[in-house]
């Protein structure tokens, strides 16, 4: 039996406080970092002294994906900790080499129709965080497959892409733990990103369904506890996946709908009938809901889309 700690540390963003989870069973492992602030860094350290531990104790840091608040402190820990950071690749590489988000994806921005002023403002809205770093040579690959060896039991590694490229959860088999850092979430949907194929730089992923995908071979699972990125433990993961689909499935719905009333519309103008009132960086979380939930009525043969000046228009096949 492998002991869990739920860590709870603070971020700067909408979502609130992230889970790190500390596998108390030699070798000592965390479950992601946390964010790089020092309210965290301060909260982390109380939280190992409670168990009477330093972070010289720690020999792993299992990052579920690297998104700020799960992975910017993951360096700090490598430097005070010496511990070794395990990553799927695709995610090491992007900590390895950080690039500029938004110089990355200006092209999907453009093809949405946004308005260049527009764009300048999510641009503005610099990120609260550091761009997550860690040490090459402390770092340790994982692509899903492996088992991660405990003196009191194991840990399963699967590779469930969507939310992000390289996301990795967790499974212990033996008492049906399943740590799913932004996969699954109690109170939300996890966000399905625009991403790009790491071979093929301006080649769209389809994430969501990716991300349903996924989804499905989780269901399947003998899970009976869910330690979450964020939120709460909990179990029936299963109701919770059948809520996913009913959200999504309304959500292709209504744009079907929206299309059949207004016609040719934009991924922006569509963004905006749906969720008027964002601003900053929610604007872009706005627009990969969209182009994600475009992209599954592509495959369903339920939309086209035709490309004018450089900007996709979308329009209802039914």
């Amino acid at each position: 039996m492998l002991p869990v700690h739920q860590i709870s540390l603070p971020t700067p963003y909408p979502v609130g406080p992230v889970n790190v989870y500390l596998i108390l069973s030699e070798p000592y492992t965390l479950v992601d970092a946390g964010p790089e602030t020092a309210e965290a860094r301060a909260m982390l350290k109380e939280a190992l002294a409670a168990r009477n531990l330093s972070f010289s104790d720690l020999k792993r840091v299992v990052l579920t994906h690297s998104h700020a608040d799960h992975s910017s402190l993951a360096g700090w820990l490598q430097d005070v900790s010496g511990a070794k950071v395990f990553v799927h690749p695709i995610e090491l590489n992007r900590m390895l080499k950080p690039q500029n988000f938004f110089a990355e994806r200006l092209p999907f921005l453009s093809e949405t129709g946004c308005p260049r002023a527009i764009i300048q403002q999510m641009i503005a809205a610099r990120d609260k965080l550091p761009a997550p770093k860690i040490r090459e040579d402390g770092a340790v690959e994982l692509k899903g497959g492996e088992e991660l060896p405990f003196e009191d039991g194991g840990l399963k590694v699967y590779h469930f892409p969507g939310h992000a490229p390289g996301h990795l959860c967790l499974y212990d088999p033996e008492e049906g733990n399943f740590f799913s850092g932004d996969f699954l979430l109690p109170h939300i949907t996890p966000n399905p990103f625009v991403e790009f194929e790491p071979d093929h730089p301006g080649r769209r992923v389809h994430t969501l369904s990716i991300y349903l995908e996924g989804l499905r071979k989780v269901n399947d699972m003998a899970i009976k506890t869910v330690w979450p990125g964020h939120g709460g433990v909990f179990s029936g993961h299963r109701k919770l996946i059948a809520s996913y689909y009913e959200h999504h499935e309304n959500r292709l719905q209504y744009l079907l709908e929206i299309l059949g009333r207004n016609g040719e519309l934009t991924v922006f103008q569509l963004s905006r009938l749906v969720y008027p009132d964002l601003n900053g960086f929610d604007i872009f979380l706005g627009l990969s809901e969209i182009q994600a939930h475009l992209d599954v009525l592509s495959e369903r043969g339920l939309v086209s889309a035709r490309e004018q000046e450089k900007v996709f228009y979308y329009r209802a096949l039914a």
